[in-house]
C-alpha cells in the first residue's frame, strides 16, 4: 500500500530541527491501559451497584447491562484521552496515535474486501479447530432489539477502541522499546536515534508478535481458554498490525476490524431470520 506522510518525520532534513520524538512510547501506554481499566471498573461498578439495588441475582445474569457499562467505559476513556495524551506530546490525540484518517478513506475499497477477505479466512480456519463449548458474547443476543443493538455497536465501537489501543498505543510502544534496547551505544546509532522516528523492521516484527499476543490473550477468557480459536485471532491482530504498519494509519486498521466483525454479525442475522430465530445461534 502506499505509504502516508508521517507527520513526525521533518519533511526538510537540512534545516536544524530538535531531536526526533516517539510518540506514544511505552509510558503513554501504561497510561493509557490504565485509564481504559479504571474506567471500565468504575462504569461496570455503578452499573452493578445499581442493579443489585433491584435484584439479588449474580453478575453473570447482567450480560446486556454490563456491556453498555463497557461501550461508555470506551467512550469515557476517549474523552479523558482526548485533552489529556496532547499536553505530553504537544500534538492532537489522533495525530499522536497516527489515526491518519485520509489514507483509510483513500484506499476504503481495498481495507473493505481485505476485512471480508479476513473475516471468511477466519471463519474457514475455526472449522478446523475444537471450539469452546460456551462463547459469552451469546448470551448478548435476548430478542430482536438488543440483537441489533449489539451487532451495530459491536461492529464499530471495540474496532475502535481496540485499534486505537493496540495498534495506536502498544505495536509503536513496543517497537520504540525494541529499537531504545537494541540501539548500538555509539555516536552513529545515537545520532540516528535522534534524527529519525522510524522503527526498524526488527522492531516491527517484536512489536506486531507480542502486541497480537496481549489482543488474543485479552479475547481468550471470552473463549475460555479456548487454544485453538485463540490462535485464529492471533493471526487476525497481525494481519491488522501489518496494515497499521504499512498505511502508517490506525484508522486504516480500524476499518478492516470493523469489517471483519461486521460481517460476522451479519451472518448470524442472515442464520437467525434477522434475528427472530435466536435458538439457532447454538
Amino acid at each position: 500500500m502506499e505509504d502516508a506522510y508521517d507527520i513526525q518525520h521533518d519533511p526538510h532534513p537540512a534545516r536544524e530541527v530538535p531531536p526526533a520524538r516517539r510518540i506514544p512510547h511505552f509510558g503513554h501506554t501504561l497510561v493509557f491501559f490504565s485509564l481504559t481499566a479504571f474506567c471500565i471498573l468504575f462504569t461496570s461498578g455503578i452499573t452493578l451497584g445499581i442493579l443489585h439495588a433491584h435484584s439479588a441475582e449474580t453478575a453473570s445474569q447482567y450480560p446486556l447491562p454490563l456491556a453498555a457499562a463497557q461501550g461508555v467505559a470506551y467512550l469515557l476513556t476517549l474523552l479523558c484521552s482526548m485533552p489529556l495524551f496532547p499536553v505530553f506530546w504537544g500534538v492532537p490525540f489522533f495525530t499522536g496515535i497516527q489515526w491518519n484518517l485520509r489514507q483509510a478513506v483513500r484506499q476504503w475499497w481495498k481495507l473493505v474486501l481485505i476485512g471480508i477477505g479476513l473475516s471468511l479466512l477466519a471463519q474457514f480456519a475455526d472449522r478446523f479447530v475444537k471450539q469452546p463449548d460456551h462463547v459469552d458474547m451469546l448470551e448478548l443476543f435476548k430478542s430482536p432489539l438488543t440483537s441489533w443493538c449489539v451487532a451495530i455497536f459491536g461492529s464499530l465501537l471495540p474496532a475502535f477502541m481496540e485499534e486505537i489501543a493496540f495498534r495506536g498505543f502498544l505495536l509503536p510502544s513496543l517497537a520504540t522499546a525494541y529499537d531504545w534496547l537494541s540501539m548500538e551505544r555509539t555516536p552513529a546509532g545515537l545520532d540516528r536515534w535522534e534524527r529519525t522516528s522510524d522503527h526498524s523492521l526488527p522492531a516491527w516484527i517484536f512489536a506486531t508478535v507480542f502486541s497480537s499476543a496481549a489482543f488474543a490473550a485479552l479475547h481468550g477468557g471470552q473463549l475460555h481458554g479456548a487454544l485453538g480459536p485463540i490462535v485464529v485471532l492471533f493471526a487476525v491482530s497481525v494481519t491488522f498490525s501489518v496494515i497499521r504498519i504499512r498505511t502508517r494509519s490506525v484508522a486504516a486498521a480500524a476499518l478492516v476490524h470493523a469489517v471483519y466483525d461486521a460481517l460476522l454479525f451479519a451472518e448470524m442475522a442472515v442464520a437467525t431470520g434477522g434475528f427472530h430465530h435466536l435458538d439457532k445461534l447454538g
